[in-house]
């Protein structure tokens, strides 16, 4: 058995490489064991390439690995271009990636209509939106989509609007092994409190929440994060501008770090760089050292 060191641990667990190509495992790894955490990718980096056509969806797995040494790739819906619910078309995705070693983790699903919504009919049709790409995370054999809970309005009554829809779209999600998972993404999601209550409401071992560093809105976000994360498939280090040191000026990820590495978290944490001024891959690579640097930081605390 090869024998991981500090240092080895910083240097290659959160690679995505295929010799560490496992999925999220809740709760089941030590805080230093080499296979606790990965480094994944959002599809979202890339999508300004993707809108001009510089870069085509089908070769955005083959990008990342390639590029960026990462293996766990996360998908944004609309790149699909409507087919999503095409057998063959996402066949040929996963034969680019699960056979080739990688690890398909996620869907970001910005729908056309909201599973919060304050009307029934509007939550009706957007479960019904939402099951094509349930059934896609599952051919692609990911671990969870990623929906939104924005709509506003009455914190409790959207709650209530709330766990309707998404308790509806996990029931139909229970026969396969993907999760539905909010992310703070507007209106009272952006709440982390208002997010645990949805947690307790909806009550299902397949519905969760997906932290982002950068979109708690006014809500503290390490604490956001904190409160998240037992309930998370994964973890979003959303980067938009770095400083002359290489640090990300919104958030401080020396501290979020430690705040995941400290607790019992495992599984997937994905790069999400929005930036301007420099190109995805630049900013990747710098989110993805900041990373390295921060993890290793937190393990030697």
């Amino acid at each position: 058995m090869q024998i991981f060191t500090r240092r080895d641990f910083a240097r290659y667990t959160l690679l995505g490489s295929a010799a560490l190509n496992l999925g999220p495992k809740l709760f089941s790894k030590a805080k230093d064991d080499p296979e606790r955490f990965q480094i994944g990718i959002q599809e979202y980096t890339f999508h300004r390439w993707i809108g001009s056509g510089k870069l085509d969806h089908l070769d955005y797995p083959a990008l990342a690995k390639k590029e960026l040494g990462i293996t766990h790739i996360e998908y944004w819906n609309r790149p699909f271009n409507g087919k999503h619910t095409d057998k063959k078309y996402v066949g040929e995705l996963a034969k680019r990636t699960t056979g080739e070693g990688m690890k398909n983790v996620l869907i970001l699903v910005d729908a056309r209509h909201q599973l919060d919504a304050s009307a029934k009919d509007q939550r009706d049709k957007a479960v019904e939106e939402h099951k094509g790409w349930i059934d896609c995370a599952a051919q692609l054999g990911c671990d969870a989509i990623r929906v939104n809970c924005r709509s506003g309005g009455n914190p409790d009554l959207n709650l209530k609007n709330a766990s309707d829809g998404v308790g509806r779209l996990c029931d139909y999600a229970k026969g396969s092994k993907v999760k539905v998972v909010i992310e703070p993404h507007g209106g009272h999601s952006q709440n982390p409190d208002w997010l645990l209550k949805a947690m307790k409401v909806l009550d299902r071992p397949n519905a969760g929440i997906l932290p982002d560093f950068n979109n708690f809105g006014s809500y503290d976000r390490y604490d956001g994060v904190t409160k998240s994360l037992p309930y998370a498939p994964a973890v979003c280090a959303k980067a938009l501008r770095f400083d002359e040191k290489g640090n990300e000026v919104h958030t401080d990820y020396f501290r979020m770090l430690k705040i995941i590495y400290e607790s019992d978290y495992s599984g997937v944490i994905s790069i999400e760089f929005e930036g301007r001024g420099i190109d995805p891959i630049e900013g990747s690579k710098k989110t993805k050292e900041l990373i390295l640097r921060a993890i290793e930081a937190a393990s030697k605390a």
